[in-house]
């Protein structure tokens, strides 16, 4: 059993996903809880087992007193994503990218890139997984579009986005971008005519053009902080705004020390 110290530690960081995704889900909320990675006193990170993650889906008709609606047995991560899932903008489906998995490596655990992105079923009551799909190698940071028409999503250990199609539950990829490096999220700009995508090594943010379905990188990079990680667009679609993790992505004293970036 964990010590309260450890449970505290996994509570906090299931806290930062529901504040990321609040603004995005009514009369959903949707939360990613990572139980693969905790704590000890010292800050040291202790790797568990994977198959106890879960994702909960939270009605917030009544947002003075929020309901759990569904939790799915669905691995997904809070190392390296950095917002690893989302409501589509009218709240029929919901993208979870799986990370991070573990696995044992000569009698040793280790965390190490996998492929999957979920979908979840909504309208479905309760909500339920409608498919998987295989995408690039560690799926992260993800966006819709304004339409909800299309997504994208960085695979960040090979320095690609995924373009999806959407038709109701029915999610499709129907390309890939090559960005030359790695990606950690990708946002759609409010008025639909653009995404930035993170490359958080590389301090730079891309621009891609959007138009329809078709999603273009015409090598566009904006110099920036020391290893952005994400990064959000004001409403009128003029500026942007990045975190920045800084000291090449490592712990600075204010996080976990020794966890993957």
């Amino acid at each position: 059993m964990s010590s309260p110290t450890l449970r505290h530690a996994v509570a906090s960081a299931v806290g930062l996903l529901f504040a990321a995704n609040t603004a995005l889900a009514a009369p959903y909320m949707i939360v990613g809880n990572d139980e693969k990675i905790i704590w000890d006193d010292q800050g040291k990170p202790i790797i568990s087992p994977s198959g106890k993650d879960t994702v909960q889906i939270v009605d917030l008709a009544k947002p003075e007193a929020p309901k759990i609606v569904a939790t799915l047995q669905l691995e997904n991560s809070i190392v390296g994503p950095p917002t690893n899932l989302a409501i589509s903008p009218d709240n029929s489906i919901a993208l979870v990218a799986d990370s991070m998995t573990v696995v044992d490596d000569n009698g040793t655990r280790k965390m190490v890139p996998t492929d999957k992105l979920f979908v979840i079923d909504l309208k479905a009551n309760p909500p339920k997984l409608a498919e998987t799909l295989t995408l690039g190698k560690q799926p992260s940071g993800l966006s819709f579009s304004p339409k909800g028409d299309i997504a994208l999503v960085c695979n960040r250990a090979d320095g690609t986005i995924s373009v999806l199609k959407i038709a109701g539950t029915q999610v499709t990829q129907i390309g890939t971008i090559a960005m030359g490096g790695s990606v950690s999220t990708v946002e759609f700009t409010p008025d639909g005519k653009h995404a930035l995508a993170v490359k958080s090594p590389d301090n730079h943010v891309a621009v891609l053009d959007v138009n329809g379905d078709k999603v273009t990188y015409n090598k566009l990079d904006l110099p920036i902080y020391l290893f952005p990680y994400n990064v959000v667009v004001t409403p009128d679609s003029k500026l942007a705004i990045t975190a920045d993790n800084g000291f090449g992505g490592t712990a600075d004293g204010n996080c976990a020390p020794g966890l993957p970036g």
